[in-house]
């Protein structure tokens, strides 16, 4: 209780200071791009890059706090889930082609059910840019569903560099942030060691599970979550 106190109070009190670099910084480029030196805008764009991140970060620490202390509610609507997942295909495509992979989605034309949209799609994007970001060049990542039991199961599946069996036991714990080889490549969104964490808290809330498959090093990785049909 203390650590999460800890936690949510620090982050608010990050936020004040840090909307404040980053509206300064957005002014600076917008207002004075053309006067000043290619060096200073470089600086300045950096420096909007790290807020970003910053950003992030503390939103993921507010959202993690929430969760651990009951306090996030679902916002539940009858939603189409393959809409979702084609939306956050669209929208993360082009950090795919970039590294030449191929992503096939393979998903039912009209998944319908009760469930929160926004937190769903939360959960789609942080696997799908975790699986961009750890397969390789030219690499093939596939999304499947399938229906079973009651329940709605998404797979993405890629031919990465895979996870061992004691990665597998820690990457759904809070700040189970593990180096696989590195940073892997950058999408431009840093890890926290929560986005799974929290992945798992919103499947949990929905009634689902989440979980992952891996045969070792270099041997690829399928997350699949399920979803409730209601």
């Amino acid at each position: 209780k203390l650590k999460t106190d800890l936690f949510s109070r620090t982050s608010h009190e990050l936020k004040t200071p840090l909307i404040s670099i980053k509206g300064f910084t957005e002014l600076l480029l917008n207002l004075h791009y053309q006067k000043l030196d290619k060096e200073i805008v470089s600086i300045l764009e950096e420096i909007q890059k790290g807020s970003k991140r910053l950003e992030d970060y503390i939103n993921a620490i507010v959202e993690s706090s929430k969760l651990e202390q009951g306090l996030l509610k679902l916002n539940l609507a009858e939603e189409n889930l393959s809409f979702l997942i084609n939306y956050c295909v669209r929208q993360l495509e082009g950090a795919a082609e970039l590294r030449k992979q191929k992503v096939i989605v393979n998903v039912e034309k009209d998944m319908i059910t009760k469930l929160d949209k926004e937190r769903v799609y939360e959960i789609i994007s942080n696997l799908l840019i975790n699986a961009i970001k750890y397969t390789p060049v030219g690499g093939q990542i596939t999304i499947n569903s399938s229906e079973e039991d009651g329940f709605y199961i998404i797979s993405i599946k890629d031919n990465g560099i895979g996870l061992t069996k004691e990665e597998k036991n820690q990457i759904f714990k809070q700040f189970g942030k593990i180096e696989r080889y590195g940073q892997g490549w950058d999408v431009g969104i840093e890890g926290t060691g929560l986005g799974l964490y929290i992945c798992k808290e919103i499947v949990d809330l929905h009634g689902g599970e989440i979980w992952v498959e891996s045969d070792g090093r270099n041997m690829g990785c399928t997350f699949s979550f399920s979803i409730p049909i209601k």
